[in-house]
């Protein structure tokens, strides 16, 4: 019940503030070197230790989507990401983060992670785990480019087949889910 509770609260807050996060920034960080990011220190779902590097085939574009299961537009945003990984399996680098207030995060227990990304149809995504402080080093850049200072989720970061970022979004709407896909796809053009 306290789930149920929770996502119908949630849903109506993301209807009310969704938009505005959507609308507020979407380039800050272009042209960064995904090399800048490679020794995040991440985990794997299984807890294993790794570094985002670990993800990222050279030479395929890379897109970083950083969600947690209890974000409603990551619930919207999720069966677009699987749609897109599935359409275009294979041709560029697809980390799914998840972003985490603490081991166990109270917030994230796993049962709602697995319905989360049930729902979503990523059951089957390899994702890693971000804690506070690597989240904080994936979005620092964008610190200083947001308006107040505001870094949501879900959060994207795009960068090309040579490693440059070429595109950055925070929150979701349906509507945009052919645009981000467009940008993967002239990303893989590359």
């Amino acid at each position: 019940m306290r789930f149920g509770t929770t996502l119908a609260w949630s849903l109506g807050l993301s209807l009310a503030i969704a938009s505005p996060a959507a609308a507020q920034e979407r380039a800050a960080t272009n042209g960064r070197s995904i090399a800048s990011l490679a020794g995040v220190p991440l985990k794997t779902r299984d807890g294993k230790p790794i570094t985002l590097g670990s993800r990222i085939v050279s030479g395929k574009p890379t897109l970083i989507s950083i969600w947690a299961s209890w974000c409603p537009p990551c619930m919207v945003e999720a069966p677009y990401l699987n749609k897109m990984r599935k359409d275009l399996a294979g041709r560029y680098n697809f980390v799914y983060v998840n972003r985490r207030d603490g081991n166990p995060d109270p917030s994230q227990p796993a049962d709602s992670i697995a319905r989360f990304l049930a729902r979503g149809g990523l059951s089957d995504s390899d994702y890693v785990v971000a804690d506070v402080k690597a989240y904080q080093q994936i979005v620092a850049a964008d610190l200083k480019d947001i308006p107040d200072g505001k870094v949501g989720i879900p959060r994207v970061y795009l960068f090309d087949s040579k490693g440059r970022q070429v595109y950055t979004s925070y929150g979701f709407q349906p509507s945009e889910a052919p645009a981000l896909e467009a940008r993967v796809k002239q990303a893989m053009a590359k």
